[in-house]
């Protein structure tokens, strides 16, 4: 069966092809008994599927799900709180850790500049590590799957 013709199957089906195009399609049914008898199928696949309904749902399950989608947006939006205010803890006490150092002129300028480094490349890490979590959470392809 040519190409062209088995294309046309769905739009002579719906109604799509020009009057024509119409003419032209029924004249190749006549002499391609393959083409006939694939508009035949296809016919009866869409007088099956237009028959088709779906089913309304249980209200038990709309109620599972929005009960699901309240608990996922409120532990996420918990997660958020939490990870703001710990980094908002932490960047205060590595401030007050760094005040306190750099104020004290009895400590050595090196202690005073490894310990202030150590706390400015945690303060660092914890905030890669806490954009990473967030960035891998959005885009993990296995998140909906359960264990």
């Amino acid at each position: 069966m040519s190409e062209q013709w088995h294309i046309r199957i769905s739009g002579y089906l719906d109604g799509e092809l020009t009057p024509e195009e119409c003419n032209a399609f029924e004249r190749e049914l006549q002499r391609n008994p393959n083409l006939a008898r694939e508009l035949e199928e296809m016919r009866a696949m869409k007088n099956i599927t237009s028959e088709m309904k779906l089913r309304d749902l249980p209200d038990q399950v709309w109620q599972r799900y929005w009960q699901d989608t309240y608990n996922r947006m409120e532990r996420n939006i918990g997660w958020i709180l939490f990870s703001v205010g710990a980094i908002i803890l932490l960047g205060a006490g590595l401030f007050a850790l760094a005040s306190a150092l750099f104020q004290d002129a009895d400590t050595p300028w090196y202690i005073r500049l490894g310990i202030g480094t150590v706390c400015a490349g945690l303060a660092v890490l914890f905030a890669s590590v806490v954009r990473e979590r967030l960035y891998l959470r959005k885009h993990d392809p296995y998140r909906e799957v359960r264990q």
